[in-house]
Parts: structure tokens; sequence; C-alpha cells
């Protein structure tokens, strides 16, 4: 990789012209489909996935969309629990499978996806992502040297598109007070346990704790801590 390379990711500034210039790179060494799942960075939405994809038919691609595979693909699934690159024809020795992604895993090679390269990219809050990049022909797939620089490409690419889509949930939506019961909230303290850290009363607690809440479009302390995470509001 050349320090021309993640200059060019760095100084971009428009989200349609990096996923181009993504592409190029991934292009050039070979890969003829790319695939990357990324959280909207709008929180009130549930932390929705967006899906770019490269390369695919487009029968696949809306097929995976409209019938939700996302939630049940393995080797999305097992990309968040690794830190290094993997094979696609490989999942099935890496995790016990259930009934779905065996038909799953099923339709794809149905569909004539083929095989190809899956990893995770990391960002602030918790915006972790995905990346798939598909080969026509797998013998001819990169060195592990090469691969390295690949994933350190798509890890800036990840980065840089984090920094241009920052979440709608800003840090000045809650007062001083909220983010302060948001952290307890965090950390597994009940409303009375609040209530008597901050020296505040428990139908003060509940009612910024309902704030909170509506503010983060939420219903529960777990998902509130959690949003909390992703839009760096609170530390994990």
């Amino acid at each position: 990789m050349t320090d021309t390379a993640l200059d060019e990711v760095r100084a971009e500034t428009d989200t349609g012209a990096l996923w181009a210039l993504l592409l190029r790179y991934f292009h050039d060494h070979g890969f003829t489909k790319v695939s990357y799942h990324h959280c909207s960075g709008d929180f009130r939405t549930r932390r929705a996935v967006n899906i770019s994809a490269d390369g695919f038919s487009d029968e696949w691609v809306c097929h995976y969309i409209e019938q939700k595979l996302y939630t049940i693909d393995p080797i999305t699934e097992f990309a968040q629990a690794v830190t290094t690159p993997f094979r696609w024809s490989d999942i099935r020795d890496l995790v016990r499978l259930t009934a779905d992604q065996q038909t799953y895993l099923d339709e794809m090679r149905e569909a004539g996806v083929g095989d190809g390269l899956a990893f995770q990219v990391f960002g602030p809050g918790l915006r972790n992502g995905y990346v798939g990049l598909g080969m026509d022909h797998p013998r001819d797939f990169p060195a592990d040297s090469s691969i390295l620089d690949i994933q350190i490409m798509a890890q800036a690419g990840h980065i840089r598109y984090c920094e241009l889509n920052p979440p709608a949930l800003a840090l000045a939506d809650l007062s001083p007070r909220e983010r302060q019961i948001l952290r307890w909230i965090a950390r597994g303290k009940s409303n009375s346990a609040i209530a008597d850290i901050l020296l505040l009363s428990p139908h003060t607690v509940d009612t910024l704790v309902r704030r909170i809440f509506a503010k983060l479009g939420v219903a529960d302390r777990t998902t509130a801590a959690i949003q909390g995470i992703g839009a760096g509001l609170i530390l994990p």
C-alpha cells in the first residue's frame, strides 16, 4: 500500500466519491465483488444497517436486502467476532451453523456468488462495519501480505465514512445531568440508586430517565446504554 492511497481516503469529502475510490482500489487488487455493511449513523433508527454492494447480481442484492438475510448471514456474523480476514468458503468449518444459515449458504452458492474475503472494520462508538471482497477465480487470491494492506485500506475508508456521517444524536442533545444519569444507567444502577448517588429525589430521576429514553428513541435501560455508547455520549 502507498501513502498516497491513504491520503486520498483521508482527503475525500463526499461519501459517494469515497465509495468509488475504494472500489477502484479493490478492483485493482483483483476483487470483482465488494460488499460493505455499516450503521446509518442515526441512532434514532435503531442502528439500521445500510448495505452497499458492487459486482453482485441485482437479483441477489435485492433478495439479500428484501429478505433481511443479513440477520442470518453466518459470514457477517462471524466477522464480528474475529479480527483477521477469512474466506467465505471456510465458514462451514469455522462455526456451527443453524438450519437457516445452512439454507442461506446453499442459496448463496446457487446464486453463483462465489468465494471471497470477509473481515470487520472498526469505528468510533461501536460503529463497526463488515467488508466482503469477492473474486471470480479464488485461485487468484492475494498473498497474506497484500491482504493486510487491503484490510488497512478498508479500515481507513470506514473511519472516513464515519467522519463524513456522524451520528445524528449529538452530545448537546442531552443535558449534563442527563448524561450523568445515562452513565450510571450504563453501570447497571437502578433509578433509586442513582437518586441516592446524585442526591436527587426519585421522582426527579424517574422524570429524567423518561426524558433520556425519549431523546434516544428507546424503551429500556440496556438499549439506552448501548445507544449512548454508540453515539459517543458515554464511554463503554
